[in-house]
């Protein structure tokens, strides 16, 4: 594999009044080409935020990139013009949103959507976009595509308008593709074929997948590493069948135990007691300290590092730091 993205020290502030809103403090993460990397974390912990900055999407006025780089093929995002970024959108990465309801115009036609798009980016005509339409409503699953170009948004179910959403994100065979909670608000069946779609789409134009979610379920399916998020920073990253098999940080822990088993009879879930801190008012030392139940006097007073801990895993906790000369 080969490097498609590298984000370094990525810093997304809000401002509000006198107020600095740290939502993305100081995250690092690569993407290889052809692989899925999982965002995970809960509500609050900075995953759309990430996702929003490499596409430039930071709500403004408010939200700012302050500082970092986005190295996409070499090329830093921040430093490109509006217009350069335009032509990186939709081209080279494209982004699947949470709800695909509000993301599909309500008075355009599936048809009208996907050609807007092949013309603009692809410099099509409309004939050749129209054929080129059918063909990835096609390549999505839909045998009736003629009569899908006809439809409007609110014609389609959930699951259909999310492969609609994919079939668009997938016109100009991006290298990247963002997918913010892609499977949310579907039900399960539906939630499995939306995964295995973009699997095999994965595959056959070796895009790299940028997948933010909060379901360890849909992580297992489709990724190939993860990064763990909390309070707006990395707290580890690792691949993830090593997720599975002995996840590190005690917030990792807990998001894991927290997901029902087959193979136990515990009759209530394990919980993780409290509540992600807001941005605005980040705990002294360690973020995770006021809910973790190994932390100790230094977890309150410092925060941690992000350290390797092997060659291709890092973890942001004291247990895991030498301590030395610390009593």
């Amino acid at each position: 594999m080969s490097l498609l993205l590298e984000m370094k020290n990525l810093k997304t502030h809000f401002f509000r009044k006198k107020q600095v809103i740290p939502a993305v403090d100081g995250v690092d993460l690569v993407i290889q080409k052809g692989e899925t990397l999982a965002l995970v974390g809960e509500s609050g912990s900075g995953k759309s935020i990430t996702s929003l900055s490499i596409m430039r999407l930071v709500p403004s006025p408010g939200g700012k990139i302050v500082s970092g780089e986005i190295l996409f093929d070499g090329k830093n995002l921040i430093n490109l013009t509006e217009n350069e970024m335009c032509r990186v959108r939709g081209n080279d990465i494209s982004m699947i949103f949470q709800e695909p309801m509000t993301s599909l115009n309500p008075v355009m036609t599936i048809g009208e959507q996907l050609t807007e798009t092949l013309i603009y980016h692809q410099k099509l005509t409309k004939n050749e976009a129209r054929i080129k339409a059918k063909e990835l409503l096609q390549l999505v699953g839909f045998s009736r595509a003629e009569q899908m170009l006809k439809n409007y948004p609110h014609h389609l179910s959930g699951g259909m308008r999310q492969r609609v959403m994919i079939a668009i994100a997938m016109s100009c065979n991006p290298k990247l593709l963002i997918a913010d909670e892609p499977t949310t608000a579907l039900d399960v069946t539906i939630q499995a074929q939306i995964l295995q779609l973009m699997k095999e789409l994965s595959k056959k134009f070796d895009t790299s997948i940028l997948l933010i979610t909060h379901d360890l379920g849909v992580v297992s399916e489709i990724a190939d590493r993860v990064v763990v998020m909390y309070g707006g920073q990395v707290v580890e990253e690792v691949s993830v069948d090593e997720l599975f098999d002995k996840p590190l940080h005690p917030y990792t822990r807990g998001l894991m135990n927290s997901v029902p088993s087959m193979e136990e009879n515990s009759r209530r879930l394990q919980t993780i007691e409290g509540n992600v801190p807001a941005p605005e008012n980040m705990p002294k030392g360690c973020r995770f300290a006021p809910r973790c139940k190994d932390a100790f006097g230094w977890c309150h007073q410092e925060m941690p590092d992000l350290k390797h801990v092997s060659k291709d895993r890092s973890v942001r906790c004291f247990l895991y730091e030498e301590m030395e000369g610390r009593k």
